[in-house]
């Protein structure tokens, strides 16, 4: 209930609307139940020989009272429903920025459709719960007292007599409560995990269907409904027998209204005009009867969601701002690793070890070393995406020091996975850069990575749409749509993880030659497994497969040795030579 109360706190930011919503809903059941109360004086009065007046006098009010419900009926939905709508999104906001601020060791762990779910159906079911539920558990409290008082004072017998269902039922839902909340937590599990196969499995449909999978892969999602079908029906059995217990209860009440208030009119101890506002009054205690039913089954609901939504909120984000960050003035791409070490969490081993190294400001760097010596890791390091042992300083000062924004903004960051959004080839180049981009700048980019003459081969160019992920760009294509979309921003360091490994060799040298013009002053740091990519960088760093510095220098000193860099450079030269045959 404390998760609830917290969520609910967010609807106190807007509080004059919140106001006129909760000062509305007693006044429209004042003049619901005043509806009620105008026919039976009126039939009372009619019963006592009163002259034709009354009537007139009770059609005036009854219609005064029922356009003041209307208004009254549409004015709390206007205010309270728009405003859980208005929560809703602000607590989409939160969550998606909470996510994108979570370090990449969250991400490895979590599941995309779990985090799409909370994202979406959990959020929804708190907004349901706060919102209009809320507005008809305030309602029915205060109908229901209100409503008993009146029926006590018309007949204090009666009404002590049909309290007995109402006590039964509030017990009933007392024991169902806590089964409510375990089915509907289980299911909401369940949707979590059909949403993150079904993504998953449209995501790399190229890999079901290039292995034949697409039977094996429906199989497993059929299982996963069908566990998901198993969980609703349980949640709906609990649902039911709380749904059940209250029409029971409402169904016996009315029951002994009508037999015990029906003797009473005959004996003429309750007038028609009473009997008629007894027996109303009691029809409209059922709404409120059903309507806390309603809440009873999607409290437990609502509190599952909000446990799943508070896990990724509370979750602290690995990496952060340090206390009193400084600024840099400007960026000149100066960094200095001091015995940088990292380990990944549950790794027996570090990734890296005892790394040190000076990389002057606009300067060429290379990284290589063999499969899983940690390249890609070290150049992570750079932009704190993960957080090492050691010092690292950019221009003096420990990056650690400065503002996350302050050291990621003038990076241009190409990954080894390039990732692309389903949007035209300009916009994914257009993503990283604040200020618009124009056709001139798109087509210096695109002649910069060597797409001049494969955009124009699309109906619309650089507009055109690429797909899910890139899925229309070969595998080279998008790695130089990643590069482009680095360059865009004109950055003060460029990182390039690996990013020419699909491109073939004519290629990636006159790209090569492109960005030594193309990048300027700025500090370049590429990681890559072909030796042809950093052969002109200014120093080239060997990892081992321990990930420790092996050797350090430029590429004609590493040839001088016998080390790795220059076995492999032997062996991918005699490779490029066979294929030339």
């Amino acid at each position: 209930m404390k998760l609830l109360v917290s969520f609910f706190r967010r609807f106190l930011r807007h509080p004059w609307k919140l106001l006129g919503g909760f000062i509305a809903i007693p006044l429209n059941r004042l003049a619901d139940i005043l509806v009620t109360l105008t026919i039976g004086a009126a039939l009372n009065e009619l019963q006592d020989g009163a002259a034709d007046g009354v009537l007139t006098r009770a059609v005036t009010l009854v219609a005064i009272y029922a356009i003041s419900q209307a208004v009254l009926s549409f004015a709390q939905r206007w205010w309270i429903v728009s405003t859980s709508r208005i929560v809703e999104i602000d607590l989409k906001r939160e969550l998606f920025d909470k996510l994108t601020s979570l370090p990449f060791s969250f991400h490895n762990r979590s599941r995309s459709g779990d985090v799409v779910s909370r994202l979406t159906s959990d959020v929804e079911n708190l907004r349901m719960f706060l919102g209009p539920g809320m507005m008809f558990a305030f309602g029915s409290l205060v109908m229901l007292p209100v409503t008993l008082v009146l029926l006590i004072r018309l007949d204090a017998t009666l009404a002590l007599t049909m309290a007995l269902p109402l006590a039964v039922m509030g017990g009933g839902f007392r024991l169902l409560t806590p089964r409510l909340h375990a089915a509907s937590k289980d299911v909401q599990e369940g949707l979590a995990d059909i949403s993150h196969r079904a993504q998953e499995n449209f995501a790399g449909v190229r890999v079901v269907k290039g292995f034949a999978r697409e039977e094996h892969q429906a199989d497993r999602f059929e299982e996963a409904s069908r566990i998901n079908r198993d969980r609703q029906i349980r949640l709906a059995h609990q649902r039911g027998l709380a749904h059940t217990l209250a029409g029971t209860s409402s169904q016996v009440t009315f029951v002994v209204i009508l037999l015990l208030g029906g003797r009473a009119m005959i004996d003429g101890t309750l007038g028609y005009g009473d009997t008629l506002v007894f027996i109303d009054l009691t029809l409209k205690l059922f709404w409120p009867i059903i309507a806390l039913g309603w809440l009873a089954g999607m409290y437990p609901r609502a509190t599952a969601s909000a446990q799943r939504v508070e896990e990724i909120l509370a979750t602290e984000p690995e990496i952060s701002d340090g206390q009193d960050p400084i600024a840099l003035p400007e960026t000149r791409g100066e960094f200095r690793l001091r015995d940088v070490s990292f380990t990944y969490p549950g790794a027996e081993r570090p990734a890296l070890e005892g790394l040190d190294v000076f990389i002057p400001a606009g300067s060429r760097f290379g990284v290589v070393g063999p499969t899983g010596c940690g390249k890609s890791t070290l150049l992570n390091l750079f932009g704190r995406l993960y957080d090492a042992e050691g010092e690292i300083d950019l221009d003096s000062v420990p990056i650690k020091r400065l503002a996350l924004e302050d050291l990621r903004s003038p990076l241009g960051y190409v990954p080894q996975d390039s990732f692309l959004f389903s949007d035209t080839w300009a916009e994914n180049v257009a993503f990283g850069s604040d200020e618009p981009i124009d056709d001139a700048r798109l087509v210096d980019l695109a002649e910069i990575v060597c797409m001049t003459d494969e955009l124009a081969q699309f109906p619309d160019g650089a507009r055109e749409l690429i797909g899910e992920r890139g899925v229309t760009l070969s595998g080279g294509q998008r790695q130089r749509t990643c590069i482009a979309r680095a360059l865009a921003r004109e950055p003060q360091v460029l990182i390039l993880d690996d990013a020419l490994s699909a491109v073939d060799t004519e290629t990636e040298t006159r790209l090569i030659e492109h960005l030594r013009g193309a990048a300027g002053s700025c500090t370049v740091l590429i990681a890559t497994h072909r030796l042809s990519s950093v052969r002109e960088t200014d120093q080239i760093l060997v990892l081992d497969a321990e990930g420790r510095t092996e050797a350090l220098g430029t590429h004609e000193e590493l040839l001088e040795g016998d080390g790795w860099y220059a076995r492999t450079w032997a062996q991918q030269q005699t490779r490029a030579e066979l294929e030339e045959l």
